[in-house]
């Protein structure tokens, strides 16, 4: 018996304080640039007649537009906003029991909702290989054929052979790392105990969507302030593989996939 527990992690980002400030560069200059103090969301509790938004501290909280740009100034254009999400299709994978030189596989979906970050990255790390709870007896990461074609935590290659033994990985979908050749290509995953550096799994340094034509973009009204989230989720499928040789001890083994998804902007 062979069971994973996925965990996932994420990065909450932070804005330190700001105040206005004059700013230029060579294509533009922002005189006296004003950021809001505060704002917030209002309801009628008495018998819901009405929703009031404010902002505080801004000099003009409206919709500006001209040739080639759009600014929304103002807390009530914080609903345009979609957040950054990473989910996973299941939270434990079970490979129940394995037959010697019968490979078994699992997919896994990842799915990334990039919202308004313009690039974001995936990374995955394995506590350790799979081990039965003494300890005693572990299935080790897979090196994949062998030879010529022997994989390593940042390299996937051929993993076709039944009596080549062990655990890893192979990634297909929009945003994965370009090794992954084939759905035969396969990784180890990083080890924490061997202090190994989590490996990327999906990323993607381009996420924004496209405001073109230039210089004068379609104009979308904003949306209303319940907000309404846009089509920008990217898929991948991990596919988990173990294959175990007739002299492998009995047992049930466990072991905890790491993933971190950080957005930036």
């Amino acid at each position: 018996m062979v069971s994973l527990i996925l965990l996932i992690f994420g990065f909450l980002l932070l804005a330190l304080p700001s105040q206005a400030v004059n700013m230029d560069s060579n294509q533009y200059r922002i005189q006296f640039g004003t950021i809001g103090t505060g704002g917030g969301k209002m309801e009628d509790t008495d018998d819901n007649t009405y929703t009031l938004t404010s902002t505080l501290g801004q000099a003009a909280a409206k919709e500006f537009q001209s040739n080639g740009f759009i600014v929304k100034a103002g807390f009530q254009y914080i609903y345009s906003r979609t957040p950054f999400t990473f989910s996973l299709s299941s939270s434990k994978m079970d490979f129940g029991t394995l037959i010697p030189n019968t490979p078994a596989t699992l997919p896994l979906t990842l799915s990334v909702s990039f919202g308004g970050a313009g690039q974001y990255v995936v990374t995955a790390r394995a506590d350790g290989p799979l081990t039965r709870p003494t300890g005693a007896e572990i299935i080790p990461f897979t090196i994949c054929n062998g030879g010529v074609d022997t994989c390593t935590i940042s390299s996937a290659k051929n993993w076709t052979s039944t009596s080549a033994y062990g655990f890893g990985y192979s990634m297909s979908g929009e945003d994965i790392p370009t090794d992954f050749l084939s759905s035969n290509y396969y990784r180890p995953f990083a080890s924490l105990i061997a202090l190994e550096t989590p490996q990327i799994v999906m990323s993607s340094i381009n996420v924004t969507d496209s405001i073109s034509p230039t210089p004068n973009p379609s104009y979308t009204p904003a949306p209303q302030l319940t907000g309404v989230e846009r089509d920008s989720i990217h898929e991948s499928i991990m596919t988990m593989k173990v294959n175990t040789s007739a002299v492998q001890p009995a047992g049930t083994y466990t072991s905890v996939i790491r993933f971190l998804a950080t957005p930036s902007f």
